[in-house]
């Protein structure tokens, strides 16, 4: 897994998407196993296609993810020393609520996650941790597009090549997707494989494999390892803890920015004056 850390430097799948999720650990652990679309006001998918791309048809596994990828092409990302306005700020917000919420399935996530752990849990622990998962995983997803745009080489450019998707049990409840990520500027080829789930007439998003380094094996390892050592508690005590620092993080970032603007306007005024 070293290799994929340190080969592949920010992996600009950080900046692809959904993988905004995938490529950060929680950091609960000292563990590098894997260091490595609905809200009312946002349209699931976006309207333009993209060229070159052959299309799965609608209501397929694939079909899902190209419809995710073509989503994602509206956020929202400028280069080293480029602000966002607070609109696109804005924007790039509620399209990452709209992947968490719309796209992912937190819930089967949780629960493979925790494993054994999972059952031993109340039905009332169980949506206390969705819940947790959900807003660590939507909070872990701010920064991360923005920091590999701004240092991979040339925005970080790449396209993706569909390959298809294969379904585990004659039922079809369940699929097994597979892309590969090409970034032709470092002769890079990466991996990245999904597991979804059917609701409905949707599928949902519940595991992320890039290079074969899964999400769901990430997170079982470290909140196994915690809870084996300390206790399901303290699994919970560190995931609230982590989830504290990173929006105090952000909210000392934002206030930084609103008084640098502040500053700014100022100085306009009186140069103007």
């Amino acid at each position: 897994m070293k290799r994929l850390l340190n080969k592949r430097g920010n992996l600009w799948i950080k900046g692809l998407a959904i993988v905004c999720v995938v490529a950060l650990s929680l950091g609960l652990t000292a563990s590098n196993a894997f260091a490595a679309k609905n809200l009312k006001d946002t349209k699931r998918t976006s309207k333009t296609k993209r060229r070159g791309v052959k299309y799965y048809p609608s209501g397929t596994p694939t079909r899902a993810i190209q419809e995710l990828d073509n989503m994602l092409d509206d956020f929202i990302v400028k280069g080293e020393g480029q602000k966002l306005t607070a609109d696109e700020e804005k924007h790039n917000k509620k399209l990452k609520q709209n992947i968490i919420h719309g796209t992912f399935d937190i819930r089967e996530l949780a629960k493979l996650s925790l494993s054994k752990h999972w059952r031993d849990r109340t039905p009332s622990e169980q949506d206390e941790f969705v819940s947790l998962l959900t807003s660590l995983l939507e909070e872990k997803a701010l920064f991360s597009k923005e920091q590999s745009a701004a240092k991979s080489k040339e925005g970080g450019k790449y396209f993706v090549v569909y390959r298809g998707h294969k379904f585990p049990k004659s039922n079809k409840e369940r699929s097994f997707v597979r892309t590969k990520v090409v970034v032709p500027s470092e002769n890079i080829t990466i991996t990245l494989n999904y597991r979804m789930k059917k609701k409905g007439e949707e599928w949902k998003l519940y595991d992320i494999i890039v290079d074969q380094a899964s999400l769901v094996d990430n997170y079982r390892y470290q909140f196994n390892n915690i809870i084996k050592k300390h206790g399901y508690p303290e699994l919970v005590r560190r995931m609230s803890s982590k989830l504290d620092n990173m929006k105090d993080k952000r909210n000392d970032g934002d206030k930084k920015s609103a008084g640098s603007e502040k500053k700014s306007t100022g100085k306009k005024k009186d140069k103007d004056s």
